[in-house]
């Protein structure tokens, strides 16, 4: 029972060790791949995995830990943006979890991809936010093509590791 726990435990940490290990990775490539300033987000792909395999509870708790390690870090632009973004993100993106049991293949990649729009949507708004006003042509430009490079990334993913799964 005890080692049963234990490696449980050890379960659970590794799931936030990759997750620190993979915001290392943000950093050191985020510039690299950055085009134009549009860089991908390599943590909401992995909070995407993280939150739609283990449900709501770790999608807040990995969504809060890496927005505020990021913030730390410089990785982001506003603080608090992304500890607050992340964790509404892993919320709604780990209730998909509850209903990709009952729902088809079609409609639950689009459940998921509409929140990955919105969580761009939300991030590049506050961002941008004088680009809403003044020119508003531009900022929808950066959200889309903000979304589209990470999705990119997340396409590549879903070939090696499917997050659809048939039951």
């Amino acid at each position: 029972m005890f080692l049963l726990s234990l490696m449980r435990i050890m379960y659970q940490i590794k799931i936030y060790i990759i997750g620190l290990t993979i915001l290392v990775i943000q950093i050191l490539l985020s510039d690299f791949l950055s085009l134009n300033g549009i860089r991908p987000d390599f943590l909401l792909i992995y909070l995407l995995y993280v939150s739609i395999q283990h449900g709501s509870f770790k999608g807040i708790l990995l969504g809060f830990i890496l927005g505020i390690f990021s913030d730390l870090l410089g990785v982001s632009t506003s603080f608090g943006l992304s500890p607050l973004t992340y964790t509404l993100t892993g919320y709604i993106l780990g209730i998909v979890m509850y209903h990709k049991k009952i729902h088809s293949q079609l409609h639950f990649h689009s459940v998921w991809l509409c929140i990955i729009f919105f969580h761009f949507f939300c991030t590049t708004f506050i961002r941008y936010q004088s680009t809403v006003i003044e020119n508003p042509v531009q900022f929808i430009l950066l959200w889309i093509l903000t979304t589209f490079y990470t999705l990119g990334f997340a396409g590549i993913l879903q070939i090696i590791a499917p997050l659809y799964k048939k039951p």
